[in-house]
């Protein structure tokens, strides 16, 4: 997933994670929808989450878990899944509208 800077200069502007990394999803609100996984630059294991946040069409929340669900247990086309790239304007599905990544830091 990449956010919309398309400067790639900081931890967190763009992130891949294993399919195994991923945890779950959270509905915080009517338009945005939360993906959490392992974190990336947690250094000790100690369940520290990355959350992807996605801007989605209102009340669409349960067809993009359903998609993004689907794509993860047939592994993707090409074996790599883009569900979110903001600087190309790529999304798995027309009801993502953008992403923003929050990456844990190692403690």
């Amino acid at each position: 997933m990449e956010q919309t800077d398309g400067d790639f200069s900081a931890s967190g502007d763009a992130v891949a994670y294993p399919a195994s990394s991923f945890q779950g999803f959270d509905t915080p609100s009517n338009t945005t929808l939360d993906l959490y996984f392992d974190g990336v630059l947690s250094s000790d294991g100690g369940g520290d989450n990355d959350k992807i946040t996605l801007t989605v069409t209102q009340n669409k929340h349960k067809d993009l878990m359903d998609k993004i669900v689907r794509e993860i247990n047939n592994g993707g086309g090409d074996n790599f899944i883009v569900v979110a790239d903001d600087s190309n304007s790529v999304y798995l599905d027309s009801d993502i509208t953008a992403c923003a990544i929050s990456v844990t830091a190692a403690s």
